[in-house]
């Protein structure tokens, strides 16, 4: 029954952005949830193999940006780099609390991690969804406890805010058009709702399938009060296609955990 509950709260949140239905929209709804139903069924030791690909992924990436920063890159690309530097940094993290490394590695690790997804995210002009990921960050670190981790994460957030403003990127807009208070409040209501039932996921079990859901939902809701309560003029709500892919993982995961099978 809850399996059912966290993919009807998803269609939900999908819903609630995408609101009216076009052919395009409902085949790239159905994409999404047929990835979140095949990586609900994949075994567990498929999703912790995704973490080094991405990882690699998002430092290749780094790489290629550093010897060729005026690259063109399309918008499919650009959010393919958002994806990878979302993804890759969260894989990292949710193994954090078991890794028992000492504050000097575990420091160096995410300095490394976060530069390289806040260059990639500088160079294809996107600097600005680094806010709210890090805003999730700090809150993911403060619930386990890692207060000093904090302060550096929160250093490298005023570089970026710095960078972005450097950017002339205005970081308030006038917020998403179209959207009636019912669609903002099914937005938050979801949203929310399945971060709390993730956070008490991982009070029942700490381990990958319940870490990733609430760190990516943490991430979700995130978003979506930055750009509907503050109108924040960039986020996942902007980008249809990144939405969903960030989304359906999510669900997936979430659903494979309470289905028994992590």
């Amino acid at each position: 029954m809850k399996k059912i509950g966290i993919a009807i709260l998803s269609l939900i949140l999908v819903y609630s952005f995408f609101r009216e239905f076009t052919l395009v929209r409902v085949l790239i709804i159905l994409a999404g949830a047929a990835a979140g139903y095949g990586i609900c069924r994949l075994p567990q030791r498929a999703i912790e193999a995704m973490k080094y690909p991405l990882i690699v992924i998002s430092f290749a990436i780094t790489v290629l940006f550093f010897f060729y920063p005026k690259i063109a890159v399309p918008d499919i690309a650009r959010m393919a780099v958002i994806f990878v530097s979302f993804y890759g940094f969260a894989f990292y993290l949710i193994g954090i609390e078991n890794r028992g490394q000492d504050f000097f590695k575990e420091v160096t690790a995410l300095s490394i991690l976060f530069f390289s997804s806040g260059f990639n995210l500088y160079v294809t002009g996107s600097l600005i969804y680094l806010i709210s990921f890090a805003l999730a960050l700090i809150s993911f670190l403060f619930i386990l406890g890692r207060y000093r981790t904090i302060a550096f994460i929160a250093a490298y957030t005023l570089i970026a805010c710095f960078m972005i403003y450097r950017q002339k990127t205005g970081i308030l807009g006038n917020g998403l058009t179209g959207l009636s208070e019912i669609n903002k409040y099914m937005l938050l209501g979801t949203s929310f709702a399945l971060l709390i039932i993730s956070f008490a996921m991982i009070m029942k079990k700490s381990n990958l399938s319940s870490m990733l859901p609430f760190f990516g939902f943490l991430y979700v809701a995130m978003d979506i009060l930055l750009v509907v309560g503050v109108k924040f003029s960039a986020g996942l709500l902007y980008q249809p296609i990144l939405f969903l892919a960030i989304v359906a993982p999510l669900a997936g995961t979430m659903m494979k955990t309470e289905g028994g099978r992590s």
